[in-house]
């Protein structure tokens, strides 16, 4: 038995010596190739700077540049950088050198997959309206990212005309990738209005409408924050559906008119804590003293949200903040324990105490 263990310990020695060697070479090549990585990279941002301040196209560029990914990613993030004269020289030199429709084949190869992404995400930020059919074709990809990406780039191309597609989409794929698709609508802005709300009026329609997408795309009218949305979400409101209503009075704090304030008003007394919750935020942002009697009652909700955001919503209103002082007596506890949360952490109460002590 002893004269197999010293073998044993050599040869367990020697192969922990070679496999700390084996990893020391690989750190210090990674090390090397993400050096060469940056070096490159500089070097082709200090072209870029170089071309773009004497506003000179090379007429015959090194060959390597169009197909080098690296090249790829540096002028897509310069382009970010830019803008006006600057970035339309830039997507002038995107179209001269091809780039934009080498990166479109490049997302039609299925192996090896980062490859694909890295092209697609690089297309995402060089993306001009000729790439808008081959965008439309990646939406329906049976990859997840790829879709995302390419609603990504419809939207920085702010191709409205695509977001009833997107949408269609959204109600048949998970929940995370809806709300990834939702966040890339935002960047189209007020210019989405039209299409969201006809989108949302044709789900409406039909028999069985998605609860979770019509939810979300209402959503996005709250984020976008153009007024020309409120009749719809006012439609929403007044559905039967909870989380119509609750997407509804949480996106009528950003576009509600005086239009809103009944209805909203009603959703006080909704069955569904969070509506209540949702619709007097909604309120307090629309600085109506008039309802502050009807927020004051919320104090004593059975719904510990709810409370607090009656809190909240009275400390924004003209007044609302006496009702909140006065309710620090209130005999129900809870009332008095979200007013006293919400003049402590405004520094109200700090304020009235230190007036009271003549400081």
């Amino acid at each position: 038995m002893d004269e197999l263990l010293v073998p044993i310990l050599v040869t367990t020695a020697g192969l922990t010596a070679a496999l700390a060697i084996l990893l020391a070479v690989v750190k210090l090549i990674h090390r090397a190739v993400q050096q060469w990585r940056g070096v490159r990279t500089a070097h082709y941002v200090s072209a870029l700077g170089e071309m773009l301040s004497r506003r000179i196209l090379p007429s015959q560029p090194p060959e390597g540049w169009t197909r080098d990914t690296l090249f790829h990613e540096a002028i897509a993030e310069y382009r970010l950088l830019v803008t006006g004269e600057d970035r339309a020289f830039i997507d002038g030199l995107v179209e001269q050198l091809g780039i934009g429709d080498l990166l479109v084949d490049r997302t039609k190869r299925r192996f090896p997959r980062s490859a694909r992404l890295g092209a697609l995400s690089s297309l995402v930020k060089l993306a001009t309206p000729r790439h808008r059919d081959s965008l439309l074709r990646m939406i329906d990809d049976s990859d997840p990212n790829v879709r995302i990406n390419a609603v990504r780039a419809l939207a920085e191309l702010g191709d409205t005309g695509a977001v009833s597609h997107i949408l269609d989409i959204a109600t048949r794929v998970t929940p995370w990738e809806a709300a990834r698709t939702a966040d890339a609508l935002i960047e189209m802005g007020p210019a989405a209005v039209d299409s969201i709300v006809h989108w949302i009026e044709h789900e409406l329609k039909r028999r069985e409408p998605s609860i979770e997408v019509v939810a979300l795309a209402g959503r996005l009218l709250g984020l976008i924050g153009e007024p020309a949305a409120e009749p719809v979400l006012l439609r929403l409101l007044g559905s039967a559906e909870p989380d119509w209503r609750v997407a509804a009075a949480s996106a009528l704090e950003h576009v509600g008119s005086d239009a809103a304030v009944q209805p909203l008003r009603l959703a006080l007394h909704d069955e569904t804590a969070m509506v209540r919750a949702r619709a007097v935020v909604a309120l307090g942002a629309m600085a109506e003293p008039a309802v502050i009697e009807e927020i004051a009652q919320l104090l004593t909700d059975d719904a510990w949200w709810v409370r607090q955001n009656a809190a909240g919503a009275l400390a924004r209103l003209p007044g609302g903040k006496e009702t909140l002082f006065a309710a620090l007596d209130n005999a129900d506890h809870f009332a008095a324990d979200a007013a006293l949360s919400q003049l402590t952490s405004s520094g109200a109460l700090a304020a009235r105490d230190a007036a009271a002590a003549g400081s």
